[in-house]
């Protein structure tokens, strides 16, 4: 799956974090459509423990805008889709001596947005809805309101 990511956490009064994430998947391919899809996510965290390893939970938004087009029988199609998803999330990081650390993060929440399909016709609609689900890659960036994190990191 090619995704890029870049994360960043503020860490304050010991236990509050402020999480970001920037995310960019190019090339979703399938049933004659191809997007891109950027999102942005932030959050807070509230860590268990004040030494950063262990659990934490929060709040977190997340804005996902995917764009691109395709054929549908002939006929070519854009789509934009944004896309807000506001919910709660948990994890664990694990910190070593020397810096690096692994974050597991999971969280749900409740999604809203759009489709904007120009033109929108029964065909666009249809290729547009089996392009959604023609990969689960395509369906778990396109239409899902979970909030998944596993990284690795350098704190400093």
């Amino acid at each position: 799956m090619n995704m890029y990511v870049v994360n960043y956490e503020y860490l304050y009064h010991e236990r509050n974090g402020l999480a970001t994430r920037i995310e960019y998947v190019p090339n979703l391919k399938g049933a004659a459509t191809e997007g891109t899809p950027l999102a942005a996510v932030i959050g807070y965290r509230w860590h268990f423990s004040q030494k950063l390893t262990g659990f934490f939970a929060g709040p977190y938004v997340r804005y996902r805008y995917a764009y691109g087009s395709g054929t549908a029988k002939g006929t070519a199609y854009d789509f934009k889709l944004p896309e807000m998803n506001i919910g709660i999330y948990g994890g664990f990081r694990w910190v070593s001596i020397i810096g690096f650390n692994v974050v597991f993060a999971w969280g749900y929440g409740y999604s809203f947005g759009s489709e904007k399909l120009t033109p929108s016709n029964i065909d666009v609609i249809s290729t547009f809805k089996t392009f959604k689900n023609v990969e689960d890659r395509n369906n778990m960036i396109l239409d899902a309101p979970f909030n998944a994190e596993f990284s690795i990191r350098y704190a400093f």
